[in-house]
């Protein structure tokens, strides 16, 4: 029994705070039409849900809408909607500006407004919006239809429908091989390129020059293998150097440079040692030998 009376309450105090929940009061709603000349053609007074009937503008007249909002909450936004009546069903909103006493209004002169009222004579439905965050339904007022006449010349052309449609398809050109050299031609060309070396090392051999270093370095297979080493890791960082000319990114060749001069400098500290007790040891001879 005790649960049914407590269901009970709880639904009782969710009705009642449907029935106290603030909703949007709005007053002293006018509509008038005011021609070119500044003369009020037409002026409703008008109270919710009653809407306009026959209500007619000319494309230079202006429409004027005032407003009054009695809530101690402002509307953060306050508007009308104009939608025509037709197969385009254009969608054209004009906002009102409301003062902290709660009066708005504003003034839409149709000739200077949005393009969409001068696609020539169409008739539009007015839906009044008010509403604002910390009141949960809108205030949506529907207010009746207008015809707005269409400029009596040069009506603004309406721009086509885009229709979402498959295009025809994109034959790529792409651009055709570059022609190289004939393989004959690049081979001499490579051939005189390395014609100097060949002839220093044919004089080379003609002056009987001793390497004396690289022999000492021959008679012992360690050091041998350090000069090896050596020349290989610096070739490495000759190789490092291009690969990042052509392809490779910066951070790759500091990881390879860093791991191709430690080996470098470690083995060609052991092969200019090598090296030089070889020179000092020709040094002594020489010395004995005087």
């Amino acid at each position: 029994m005790a649960k049914v009376q407590s269901l009970l309450l709880l639904t009782l105090l969710a009705s009642l705070a449907s029935v106290l929940a603030e909703s949007w009061k709005v007053k002293d709603i006018n509509l008038s039409v005011i021609g070119k000349d500044g003369s009020k053609k037409t002026e409703h007074r008008m109270e919710y849900p009653h809407a306009v009937e026959d209500l007619s503008a000319d494309a230079t007249d202006s429409l004027k809408f005032s407003f009054k909002v009695e809530n101690e909450e402002r509307p953060h936004q306050a508007m009308v909607l104009f939608q025509s009546q037709d197969d385009f069903e254009d969608e054209i909103m004009v906002a009102a500006s409301v003062k902290p006493s709660g009066k708005g209004r504003f003034e839409l002169n149709f000739a200077n407004s949005d393009p969409k009222f001068k696609y020539g004579t169409r008739k539009y439905s007015m839906t009044f919006l008010v509403g604002g965050p910390k009141i949960d339904d809108p205030f949506k007022y529907s207010l009746g239809f207008i015809d707005v006449q269409g400029p009596p010349t040069n009506p603004a052309l309406r721009p086509k429908r885009v229709e979402y449609k498959s295009q025809p398809e994109i034959h790529h050109q792409f651009r055709s091989d570059q022609k190289l050299i004939n393989t004959a031609i690049s081979g001499l060309f490579t051939a005189l390129v390395l014609t100097p070396f060949a002839v220093l090392f044919f004089l080379w051999s003609k002056l009987d020059i001793k390497f004396e270093p690289l022999r000492a370095l021959v008679q012992k297979p360690a050091n041998l293998v350090t000069a090896i080493v050596f020349i290989g890791s610096l070739t490495g960082i000759e190789y490092v150097f291009y690969s990042y000319w052509t392809h490779v990114t910066l951070f790759p060749v500091l990881q390879y440079l860093g791991v191709l001069s430690l080996v470098a400098a470690v083995s060609g500290r052991y092969v200019l040692s090598a090296v030089q007790a070889r020179r000092l040891q020709r040094t002594a001879g020489s010395a004995k030998e005087m």
